[in-house]
């Protein structure tokens, strides 16, 4: 088992991925370099300011460009170059954090903040949305796994590399340290080609609007992509609640200070590490609906074992379980959504449902705070294992709704297609996918003959 595991990951070294392994290090290393430049700018405010009102400010700037550009910006993703998109976000970031080291202002950095929330809302919808170009069918989930890997390794080591960072070069240093990381990333996206790109034209306008509205009406019809936004909402707010009380966890219900608090949060991480390994293994058994289903029931586990826990021990075996349901989560979300949407909405629909995760991320740790406070840690991460359960008992009920009403349906076939995931036919999500693109490109014919005709009548005219 082990063998096959590892065995999967040699999807590095094929030829014809070379376009992948650039896309891959150049993850690794803008993700390191984020990753300890986020976790440097609030250790620098909060040192300056020694206000957590700050803190809060600056999260609060960091995550709302991605809220609302997720949705806005969503159809250029996959109407522009998707190469270039991530070359501009990387050198956008390159810029803002040159910039850094020269401002002192706690208002100013917030705003420098905002601007590299802009830069980065680009880069993530484009990455994942053009791995399934660089890489054979057989290889996308390892490759997702790849990618996933990589990114949980910078989020473990970045607050230590930033909290050393700051303590033995100064914050300044850690910004300009991460400008070359950016622009690094930036050179080895230029060696993966024209591979990533999509082949639709980029039109502004009222095409554009009409193309946001149907992303949303997408998200919100197609079985799979509602139980993804469904489920995920559900997993965002528990996972805001995670956040906020694990430290009160560990310190106070568990007594065992700072030391132990990072012990329990390297258990998470390496439990996520685990559960990217592992996703391929599970999905070949469940399917990657019914992978990304269950998956949730383990998190759900993992967070309930730490909720009830006596000490830091038994706690942190928890907290490996729900890391590893974390892992195969994220690894079975990317493919899901990949195999699912066609390439000429798989940009925008990455992006409109991390709008919606970043959404319900701002409004559960709004919540959670209080809550925490009023209720005691124990009790909230209890919560956050009801809400897991509770999404998958909602995504269940919904799926099984659907598809009785699709078998009722009198214009549905009554042999429904070949299951692919979860035990149930893709053969709907992909009909209804074809008629929005279809009536898309009906509409952008239509108006370009429609300015065609302008055009030759004012022709006339003079």
């Amino acid at each position: 088992m082990l063998g096959q595991l590892t065995a999967q990951f040699a999807i590095v070294r094929v030829p014809e991925h070379r376009g992948y392994r650039n896309l891959l290090l150049a993850r690794l290393i803008s993700a390191l370099g984020t990753w300890t430049a986020f976790f440097a700018v609030r250790i620098a405010i909060y040192n300056q300011t020694g206000s957590t009102w700050w803190v809060s400010i600056l999260l609060f700037c960091e995550l709302v460009p991605s809220v609302i550009l997720g949705i806005v910006i969503g159809p250029l993703i996959d109407r522009w170059p998707r190469r270039r998109m991530m070359i501009l976000s990387d050198l956008g970031g390159a810029a803002t954090f040159a910039v850094l080291p020269f401002v002192h202002s706690p208002a100013a950095i917030c705003a420098l903040s905002a601007v590299a929330g802009f830069s980065s809302a680009f880069f993530r919808p484009a990455c994942y949305s053009a791995i399934p170009n660089l890489v054979r069918e057989d290889s996308l989930v390892a490759a997702n796994a790849l990618v996933q890997g990589v990114e949980n390794i910078a989020t473990l080591i970045g607050p230590i590399l930033a909290g050393v960072g700051v303590a033995l070069l100064g914050s300044s240093t850690v910004y300009a340290l991460n400008a070359v990381s950016f622009l690094v990333s930036a050179m080895l996206l230029l060696r993966i080609g024209n591979l990533a790109r999509s082949s639709v034209t980029a039109r502004i306008g009222r095409t554009h609007w009409r193309e946001v509205r149907s992303g949303l009406s997408l998200v919100r019809n197609d079985r799979y992509l509602s139980s993804i936004a469904l489920i995920w909402s559900w997993a965002t707010l528990a996972y805001a609640g995670i956040n906020v009380a694990e430290i009160a966890l560990t310190t106070d219900a568990y007594g065992v200070g700072n030391p132990g608090f990072g012990v329990f949060v390297a258990f998470s991480a390496a439990g996520i590490l685990l559960g990217n390994v592992l996703a391929f293994w599970f999905i070949e058994r469940l399917t990657v609906y019914g992978g990304y289903r269950a998956s949730f029931l383990v998190t759900a586990l993992g967070v309930a074992i730490c909720a009830v826990s006596p000490n830091l021990a038994i706690g942190c075996v928890g907290a490996l379980i729900f890391g590893i349901g974390n892992g195969i989560g994220l690894v079975c979300n990317m493919t899901l959504i990949q195999q699912v949407v066609s390439d000429e909405r798989r940009g925008q629909v990455f992006a409109v449902l991390g709008s919606m995760v970043q959404t319900f991320t701002l409004v559960g740790t709004l919540v959670a705070g209080p809550l925490t406070e009023s209720v005691g840690p124990r009790q909230m991460w209890g919560i956050s294992a009801g809400l897991l359960v509770l999404g998958f008992a909602n995504i269940v009920i919904l799926s099984a709704v659907r598809r009785s009403r699709d078998i009722k349906a009198p214009t549905m076939p009554t042999t429904l297609a070949p299951v692919e995931a979860g035990g149930e036919s893709p053969g709907s999500a992909f009909d209804r996918i074809a008629t929005l693109l279809d009536e898309v490109e009906r509409e952008r014919k239509r108006e370009i003959e429609d300015e065609a005709t302008g055009e030759r009548r004012r022709r006339t005219r003079t």
